[in-house]
Parts: structure tokens; sequence; C-alpha cells
């Protein structure tokens, strides 16, 4: 490929990275099936797509689905959550373009996804609806919008921004995270393990007892609780829709406002897919010696220049530990640098639940690359036949002997 271009950490990761996509494609039988299908099918003949998603192993082993379905790729991640043996491994054995390090700024990262753009593709799976934002509100890239033919949303985040931030659409986005398939398994299940495993990873800090703030109560907010419940923690819910602070009520949770919530937590979690969820008011607010974490999508759901502004004083202590001293007298400690706690400190969602999330993804862009032109433009749904046929599919897999 004439204009094959990468920007990675070291090629010369990419055995390792081929082992960790070993271990992780065994435990994947559904995308084994679906890559079989797309074998036959070929249904993104022709077609390139533009990712932006994890760059890790269960990324790796959808890509290997989408490239035997015909696809030509180039992908970007998120600040913190790359894992660069992984990034090797699809360069050096695959072909695809990738732009993404573990170390990436969140600058980095938009520029990446700008470069992921510019390859001109024809499908879109983005993360946080960065590739959308540029492709639909920069007239720098008004020629490669031109090409797209329909897109796939996975978060929350993305979904908000593509309702909220955006108007004149012009191709169909199936939001993935708005199937019941997404929201009750990966987001609830998988989501609640995860983050809870990268705090425990990062901190080796004891979970029991702690009092532990979550904020934001949402599917991905009730598997977090759930998980730290299971583990003794006590938990205290806010969310600002009344519905949802009264469905945490009845599931036996304290409830309360984050200026009442903050100053007794030992933990504090957003996840909230918010700008600001904390802003530098709360942050005030926080014990000495609380820990902070963030479970969405973006950095940006803790106002960190509120936080330095804040500080006195800023040392990292441990690879995924920040030290701020605070002018208050306070000391606080950021993990991940605010990054999604469950990759930039572990190894995100578990394999299998990754294997239901990812079919979805496969299946929805297979879909719009056969029937874009009769899908209204904007974001929608993912169709009930393929949330229906990924749940009977991940039934059979996870059920047999």
């Amino acid at each position: 490929m004439a204009d094959f271009t990468y920007e990675i950490e070291d090629i010369g990761l990419a055995r390792q990275g081929l082992k960790r996509m070993d271990w992780v494609r065994e435990r994947m039988p559904v995308l084994r099936g679906i890559k079989e299908d797309f074998t036959r099918t070929k249904p993104f003949d022709g077609l390139r797509i533009g990712i932006c998603l994890h760059v890790e192993a269960k990324t790796g082993v959808w890509l290997e689905a989408l490239t035997a379905g015909g696809a030509q790729i180039a992908i970007t991640g998120s600040p913190g959550t790359a894992q660069d043996e992984v990034a090797a491994a699809l360069v050096a054995e695959y072909g695809i373009q990738v732009f993404a390090k573990k170390s990436e700024t969140y600058e980095q990262h938009l520029d990446y996804a700008a470069r992921v753009l510019a390859t001109g593709p024809n499908l879109v799976a983005d993360n946080g609806a960065d590739i959308h934002m540029l492709a639909l509100t920069n007239p720098d890239f008004s020629t490669a919008k031109s090409k797209i033919i329909g897109a796939t949303e996975e978060t929350t985040t993305g979904g908000f921004r593509l309702r909220e931030e955006v108007t004149g659409h012009v191709f169909p986005t199936i939001i993935i995270n708005d199937s019941r398939t997404k929201r009750i398994i990966e987001n609830r299940y998988g989501v609640g393990q995860s983050v809870v495993d990268g705090i425990m990873r990062c901190s080796n800090l004891l979970i029991g007892g702690r009092r532990t703030t979550v904020v934001g109560y949402g599917y991905c907010g009730q598997g977090i609780a759930r998980t730290l419940r299971g583990l003794g923690a006590h938990i205290t819910i806010v969310d600002i829709d009344p519905i949802s602070r009264l469905e945490a009520h009845t599931e036996g949770y304290q409830t309360a406002d984050l200026e009442q919530a903050l100053p007794p937590s030992d933990f504090v979690i957003t996840v909230t897919g918010r700008p600001n969820a904390l802003n530098r008011d709360h942050l005030a607010l926080l014990k000495d010696n609380a820990v902070l974490c963030n479970a969405g999508m973006f950095e940006t759901e803790i106002d960190l220049p509120g936080l330095r502004e804040l500080s006195v004083e800023s040392n990292q202590i441990m690879p995924d530990i920040r030290q701020f001293k605070l002018e208050n007298g306070k000391t606080v400690y950021l993990l991940g640098e605010a990054n999604s706690i469950n990759l930039s400190a572990g190894d995100g969602n578990p394999i299998e639940i990754m294997d239901l999330g990812l079919s979805l993804q496969c299946l929805s862009l297979a879909h719009i690359a056969m029937n874009s032109r009769s899908l209204p433009a904007g974001p929608q749904n993912v169709p009930v036949e393929i949330q229906n046929d990924v749940a009977v599919r991940t039934l059979r897999a996870w059920t047999r002997s």
C-alpha cells in the first residue's frame, strides 16, 4: 500500500503482541464464528474502515474478523489504554495502519483520530465520537466525510455527543451502547468487574469497609457498585437523575448529592459520560488521602485543570498513581491519570464480555455496509435481530460443556 503509514511505540514488540492475541482468541468463540462467516461473505470487500477503539488484544481479534471480511483498516485508540505490543503486532503481521501508544496524550489522541480519518474510510467505528466530530464539524475533512457511508459508536459518551452537539447528520450511525445486549451484559457485568480490577491492580488497597462514592448510576455505574458491594465497600450513589437515584436507593445504596457524598469518601469513581462531573469546587471537598479515578470514556469527567490549580505539588509516586498536595493541606491520589481505569491500569473488560460486545460491532458494521442507502442518517439503535443473534450465539458459547 503506497500510503501505508503508522505511529506506534516499538515495532519490535510484535511477537509479544501476537502471544497476547493467541490467549484472547481462544476465548472468543463468537468472534471466531463471525470471522468464518465473513471469510465466505466478504461484506467489506473494497471498503476501508476507520476505527477509534482501544488498541488491545481483544480488539486485535476483532480486527482479524474485519480483515477476513475484506476490510482495509486504520485504527487509533484512547490515551493511556493502548497495549504497545498489540499495536506492533497489528502493523507487522496484519498490515493495519495503527496510530496509538500507551503514552499518548489527549492532544496526540485527537491528532491520531485525524490521521485515521485522513485515510479516507468508508465506514467508521468510533469510541467517544472523536472521528465523528472531526468529520461532521470540521470543514477541513469535508472530502473525507463524503466518503463515509455509515458508522458505529461504542459508548454512552459518544451517543451523548452525537445527539447533543451535532446537527446535519449525513450518514447513519448505529450506537452500540444503546443495545440491551451491551448495556445489560457488557456494561453491568464486564465494566463492573474490570473497573474494580483496575483499581485493585494499581493501588493494592483493601476495598472492604471503604466508604466509596460512585458518580453516575447508569448500567456501568450499577455494575461497579454491585462489584464493590460484593467486596464489602460502603457505597454512596450520586446521580442527577431522580429515577436513577430512586433505583439506587431501592437496591440498598445510600444516595446523596456530591457536596454530601465527597467529604467522607475514601474512594471516588466517576462514570457519567459527561465532562466535569467533578469540577474544581467538588475536588476541594475531597478528604485527606482520598483516592480518585475515572471509569468513563474521557479524562474530562474530572476537572484536571481545576485539580492542578488547587494543588501546590504533584508527584508520580507509582506508575498509575499521581499524588496531589492541595493548598488546603490535604493530599489526594489520582489513578491512571483519569483515563479509563479498567484499561489504563488493567486489561479492560473480560475477554468473554468483549467477545459479545465486538460481535455487535462486527454485525452492525456489516449491516451498514449492505444497507447504508436505506438507513436514515444520524444516531440509531442496533437492529433487534442483530442483538438477538449475538445473544443467542453468546449463550450457546457460554453454556457449551
